[in-house]
């Protein structure tokens, strides 16, 4: 998977999840208006693509890889930096124990979203 692909991947799978929260509100709480931060700046793809390149030729001349990859449980982007040779994970953004944990917190979100009052 290209850097960009699997960054529009994840663009597109965090806008649903998103949209999917604010179409689910529930009835007895009260909300309140929080103003709006500027918008973050769009990624821009070519220059994501080229400084990946840099980081990567970087990588290699030091016998490491460097991959991206969607999480499929939580929709989230994750960067992982191997050994070439043998494969084995040298670090991982954001680590697996980060993934499961915001996995349990969206599902008790869900849940108390889901609970009738």
């Amino acid at each position: 998977m290209k850097v960009g692909e699997a960054i529009q991947e994840a663009d597109v799978r965090f806008q649903r999840k998103a949209q999917a929260e604010r179409a689910v509100a529930p009835a007895a709480v009260n909300v309140e208006k929080v103003p709006a931060s500027k918008p973050a700046r769009p990624v821009e793809i070519p220059k994501m693509e080229s400084v990946t390149r840099q980081i990567d030729s970087f990588l290699r001349s030091m016998n490491k890889m460097l991959q991206f990859r969607v999480d499929d449980s939580s929709g989230r982007m994750v960067v992982s930096i191997t050994d070439a040779e043998t494969g084995e994970v040298i670090r991982q953004v954001p680590g697996e124990e980060a993934l499961r944990m915001a996995e349990r917190i969206d599902a008790q979100i869900g849940a108390l979203l889901d609970e009738k009052v």
